[in-house]
């Protein structure tokens, strides 16, 4: 088994998104994803080392199927360094498929104890944020404006590394670690998505005793309604229950938050569907403008597209019948 260290100057603060916990990021490459059956050949660590002012990345390399023991021998006895590690879906593929593979071996492991961030479940609870073809990684990094020149895949990896035990040629070596390098070292930059979906799901509100923080965490339709649920921050002072004609907006436990607004169902084009309101129906919104591009009456409000939501316009509402309240709320 070889050990590679090597250094990677970036700038990220770590301690912005998880204060107070000495973190790692993680990543395997595996040869196949049954972890009943296929093995792990590489584990990529990265973390940040304060006295050399650097990020470090330990990559554990198996030259061979037998070494797969080593590696994570290796990977156990430096795990225990932290209290939370970060991946992109390791919750449902890199951690389960390392347990199971300890448990194999019938290698003790510290994993049950250290917490886990899983970047892509958090993305992916916040999709409806975003307009994105899929959740991989590099369209990630380019929906944060990162363009990544990696020629290879993981399954391209996979006949490397076989390749590589037959051949021992240094090139199909280097570039298996180059991925691995390239996946956990974009990570860094695209942590920043956390700030990204913050702001996109994020509303201030002034209530006259300071500015209240509204995040939307779900939106859902259904039947002829739009349900929108998020948190408030800090929590109010009182609940509320605010009734108009066609909406309402409760609070629980001041400090959660539901909206329920009667929509319509019809065309924006000859093609695409949408689901609207019709302001003339909603006396105290309207004054709404819809942010999309498209040639409507004033009066119609468009919320999504096909099955694409219209976050700003959605916003935007949610920011107007949150203004009532601080009117005259009931």
């Amino acid at each position: 088994m070889d050990i590679i260290k090597t250094n990677i100057k970036h700038s990220l603060n770590i301690e912005k998104y998880f204060p107070k916990e000495n973190t790692c990021f993680l990543d395997i490459e595996t040869t196949g994803l049954n972890r009943y059956k296929d093995i792990i050949y590489l584990i990529g660590i990265l973390y940040f080392n304060p006295r050399e002012n650097s990020w470090v990345l330990d990559q554990y390399f198996a030259n061979n199927l037998n070494e797969e023991k080593e590696v994570l021998k290796e990977l156990s006895s430096n795990i225990t360094n932290f209290d939370k590690i970060i991946t992109y879906n390791g919750d449902y593929f890199d951690l389960p498929f390392i347990k199971q593979r300890l448990k194999h071996y019938k290698l003790n492991y510290q994993f049950p104890t250290i917490s886990s961030f899983d970047l892509y479940q958090y993305i992916k609870k916040y999709r409806f944020l975003f307009d994105l073809p899929n959740l991989k990684l590099k369209t990630i990094e380019r929906e944060l404006g990162f363009i990544r020149e990696d020629k290879y895949s993981g399954l391209d990896c996979i006949d490397f590394y076989y390749d590589y035990i037959k051949s021992k040629n240094p090139m199909l070596k280097e570039n298996i670690l180059r991925h691995n390098h390239d996946d956990l070292a974009h990570m860094l930059d695209i942590i920043s998505i956390i700030d990204l979906i913050d702001d996109k799901k994020s509303i201030y509100i002034d209530f006259g005793k300071g500015s209240k923080k509204f995040s939307i965490e779900k939106i859902q339709f259904f039947q002829d309604l739009l349900k929108i649920e998020g948190t408030i921050n800090p929590p109010l002072e009182n609940n509320i229950k605010y009734y108009d004609k066609n909406f309402n907006l409760l609070t629980e436990d001041k400090g959660i938050f539901s909206l329920s607004l009667e929509y319509e169902l019809g065309l924006i084009t000859r093609v695409e569907k949408c689901r609207y309101i019709d302001l003339r129906n909603f006396d105290s919104l309207k004054n709404l403008k819809n942010n999309k591009s498209y040639n409507l009456p004033p009066n119609i409000f468009v919320l999504s597209i096909e099955n694409k939501h219209c976050i700003g316009n959605i916003k935007n509402l949610l920011h107007e019948i949150l203004m009532l309240l601080t009117k005259s709320p009931n």
